[in-house]
Formats: C-alpha cells, structure tokens, sequence
C-alpha cells in the first residue's frame, strides 16, 4: 500500500495489530502511533477510548484529514525517519507487562518516544504499575476523560507542536480576574501565555511589543466582556489575529458582545452560574469545574488552529508557485518543501513555520539546504521588534539561508521561479 504521513496502529484482544491511516495533515515527520494496553479489563477499555478519542480528534485538525483502513503492519518494519510513539495506557491497579516488541522503545532507539497514559487514581503507585524500562519517563494523568492527554500526545508526535502559545484578549477593567485566572491555569498546563498584565516590562513600546507577541503565538482567547470592542487595543488583537491567520476562540461571560468574524463553533457563552458567587465581574472567577473544562476546550481549539495555520500556508506557498508555473515541488518526510527550477538548473529548500522565525527554524533548514542547494525560511518577520529582526536578519545572512516574510509569497515565488531569490 501507498504511505500515509501518519499511522495510528493498536494492540487488539488477541495479539494482533489493527490499523488505521490518516492523509491531508502538515505534519513535519511522519508519524506512527502505537496503542499498547496494560490487559486488564479496566486497561483495555481505556485503550479503547483513547484510539476512538485520538481517531476523532485527528479528523478534526483540518478539513482535508481522511481516514483510512489499513491491515496490520510489521512493528520491525517501520520508516528510518518516521517518529513511533509508544503510548502505555494502565489502569489504576494492574501492572503493565513487558512485551517482546517493546524492544525498540526500551532501547531508546532514534525515533522511539514513549509517553504511559494513566487514571489520575495511579498517581501515587504508579512507577510499580510500569514495566522497569519505563519508569524512566514521565506519565500523562487525565481525571475525568482519557481524552485529557490528547494535547500531551499530539505534541510528542510533532503533529502540533512542543511548545504551546497563546494570548489572552481582554478588557482589564471587565474582566481582570478571569483573565489573571486562566493565565494561572494554562501556565500550569505548559503553555506560553501572553497577558499583558504580566508580560510588558515599564519602557517598551507597547504596541510593537504587542504585535510581536501576537506573531508568536498559535491562538488569541478573547474574552468577549460587554466593553470588548470599545478598546482600541482589544481591537487591534483581533485584527492582527484575524490577518494573519491566527486561531481565534472567544468565552463569552453574562452581558457581553460577540466580536464580528468569529464562528460560534470558537465560542463559549459563560453562564452566571459558571462564576463562584454566582454572578459575573470584574473580580469574578470560574468556578473549578468550569475552569478545567474551558482548560481542555482551549487545549483542543489551540492543537487545531495550528494544525490548520500551518496547512494553509503550505497551500498558499504552493498555489503561488503554481501560479508561476513551477510545478514538481513536493514536501519530503521532514516537512522541508522542495522546488526544482528546471529552466536555471537549480533548486530550492524551503521551511515553513506559522510563528516568526527563530534559531531551530535555521538550524533545520541549513541540515538539508547546502549549497548548491539554496535554502529558504518563511514565517511571520514583519511582526518582529526592530531589534529581534536585525539579530534574526543577521543570523539568516549567517547561515546563507533567504528570510521571507509570509506576507510577500507572490514575490517569493516570481523570485524563485528566476532563480534570484
């Protein structure tokens, strides 16, 4: 059978290995997901519901995503340069035991990550549960759903990304609490946060600092407060998000205004009854339950927009070069985008990233760009400081690589397709 970007592969009742493929994702390496489970009945429905939760959630990252069935294949069989991530779902009691074709991952071999998936409830036993070379890496807990170690899982296998970005809109004088709130919460959930309550020092030009911001992260939550679009700046967020193709998900709390352009399926309506006190303020605060579950919601929308903002710029990328008639540039395993120029004899390596270009961006495009291969970065530059540009510029003349600012594909393309870029 053809290869798919990414399998998800998972251990059945009887020993076997069934199979499912997954097209359509702008995914870096090619990815294989492999299910083992612990055996005992609580495990097994726990595997269960992981391989259907981790089936709908990656149809759900991008429109184009099809499913595919496929028959069981050879586990000593799998690509040089595809990432195989191992994930041990446990029960709260029983142990789980070594198998033969774990070998690999025991060995830390290239490419073998592991990730054990277990109950909340295993926490404090949880090392005696796991089989010994596996005590060495740290354990996803979910609470209430196994669903919960979705994110965890996405970014291990490089379909998203390892380091989590978002930043909070708001109006300070409506909504400060809850949005001091959430900055807490999704800091404790690994994420990078901007607010701004926090995060711009006395000195700096806030608007610049402001922008930059934006290009780095994935996702802007906007917290739709009754005032939201009487604030110049609140406004200028969301149009900088909306331009740049930014994900946008917006919680709505009692008496406040939806902002125009945003789909009510990135939309959460808060009830007073979701506010400790029973009411909603500036200082009110979301009662626990409510704040874990806007925790996921967040995580999820956040996975999705920067599956989906990286889709749309390779598309992009890709129909400006066919506008100018370059044809037979594909993207190989390691997400690095080919473009043969056949008429001047030379060609191309180009990487995307959705945030402003930084350091690991270079580094991995110089690993498959030497000359006379000529590589090429495209990513969000113009949101860059003045300061982070020049360095950013410097590094990239450094390096001998083209930094092209996403906002001028057109231009790269008619300049790749003369050979002057």
């Amino acid at each position: 059978m053809s290869p798919v970007p990414v399998i998800l592969q998972w251990e059945e009742e009887d020993g076997g290995f069934a199979c499912a493929g997954f097209t359509g994702l702008p995914i870096v390496n090619p990815i294989r997901i492999v299910l083992a489970h612990g055996g005992s009945p609580d495990a097994i429905t726990h595997a269960v519901a992981l391989r259907e939760e981790l089936i709908r959630e990656i149809e759900a990252l991008a429109p184009e995503v099809k499913k595919e069935d496929r028959p069981g294949e050879d586990l000593a069989r799998l690509e040089p340069s595809c990432r195989k991530v191992l994930l041990l779902v446990g029960s709260e009691t029983a142990a789980l035991e070594e198998k033969p074709w774990f070998a690999p991952w025991l060995a830390l071999e290239p490419l073998h990550l592991t990730l054990p998936v277990f109950p909340l409830a295993a926490r404090q036993g949880v090392t005696t549960l796991l089989p010994p070379g596996f005590r060495r890496f740290n354990v996803e807990f979910w609470s209430r759903s196994i669903a919960e170690a979705l994110p965890a899982i996405f970014a291990l296998a490089g379909l998203t990304s390892e380091s989590a970005r978002i930043f909070i809109s708001y109006r300070q004088k409506e909504s400060a609490a809850l949005a001091i709130q959430l900055f807490d919460a999704l800091a404790h959930e690994n994420f990078d946060v901007f607010l701004d309550h926090f995060r711009i020092a006395p000195g700096v030009d806030f608007q610049t600092r402001l922008t930059q911001e934006l290009g780095d992260k994935s996702m802007v939550l906007l917290l739709e407060s009754a005032g939201i679009l009487d604030s110049e700046w609140t406004l200028y967020e969301i149009n900088v998000a909306k331009t740049c193709g930014l994900g946008l998900f917006a919680l709505q709390p009692p008496g406040g205004r939806p902002a125009p352009g945003i789909d009510e399926s990135v939309r959460r309506h808060l009830s007073a009854g979701d506010f400790a006190g029973g009411s909603f303020s500036a200082s009110a605060v979301l009662e626990p339950e409510v704040l874990r579950d806007v925790v996921e919601r967040v995580k999820r929308e956040h996975d999705r927009a920067l599956v989906q903002r990286r889709q749309a710029l390779r598309l992009s990328l890709q129909g400006a070069l066919w506008r100018e008639k370059v044809y037979g540039h594909f993207f190989d395993e390691y997400g690095i985008l080919h473009v043969p120029i056949r008429e001047k004899s030379l060609e191309y390596r180009v990487w995307l990233t959705p945030r402003p270009p930084e350091l690991p961006d270079f580094q991995t495009t110089s690993q498959y760009a030497r000359a006379p291969v000529r590589g090429v970065v495209i990513g969000l530059s113009r949101l860059m400081e003045p300061l982070r540009m020049q360095r950013t510029g410097w590094l990239a003349g450094l390096c001998q690589i083209a930094l092209v600012d996403e906002g001028h594909l057109m231009e790269a393309a008619g300049r790749m397709a003369r050979g002057e870029l």
